[in-house]
């Protein structure tokens, strides 16, 4: 007598739990993991190649009718002094600068410190926009409120002789 036994099928392949998406399904699901590592990995060579440099966030309004144009950066939580900003005769405005933990999350002691949620980032950080070149300290008004640093400089810069020269330091009102 002869025994046979049924071939058991994986129950993802049995032809009655299959539909013409299945097996889309699951190759999409791993384009996308491999989409996300990529991603991560992305991200963390950035910030391995900046040295851990934070960048603010900026937003540059340039109205066609106004004489000016203005550049906002976003910097919670810093005083004018701790804010740099920085201006080259060939056109590269830059600010920078250093975020600082507050006196209460200064200590590090694993065993005091306990952070259920901790998004805030602290350290260096810096950003560099362009400008016209030839621009002037002058020219630039530079202001500091809540958190915002608005940078504005004119549209049309005049017609200069343009030199190398060093980095000037522009004050904040």
């Amino acid at each position: 007598m002869t025994v046979t036994t049924p071939i058991s099928m994986n129950r993802h392949l049995h032809p009655s739990n299959t539909s013409h998406a299945d097996p889309y399904h699951s190759l999409d699901r791993a384009l996308a993991a491999k989409y996300v590592q990529l991603v991560l990995a992305h991200r963390r060579r950035v910030a391995a190649a900046a040295g851990g440099v934070m960048r603010p966030r900026v937003e540059i309004c340039d109205q066609p009718q106004s004489r000016f144009v203005t550049a906002t950066f976003e910097v919670p939580g810093l005083k004018k002094e701790e804010i740099g900003v920085h201006l080259t005769h060939d056109g590269r405005l830059t600010i920078s600068g250093n975020r600082r933990p507050p006196p209460f999350l200064a200590n590090t002691d694993p065993s005091f410190v306990v952070y259920p949620v901790k998004e805030i980032k602290y350290g260096r950080f810096e950003r560099t926009i362009n400008v016209p070149a030839g621009l002037e300290v002058k020219d630039i008004n530079a202001s500091l409120a809540d958190g915002m640093l608005c940078v504005s400089w004119p549209r049309d810069v005049s017609p200069a002789v343009l030199h190398q020269g060093p980095t000037q330091v522009i004050g904040m009102a």
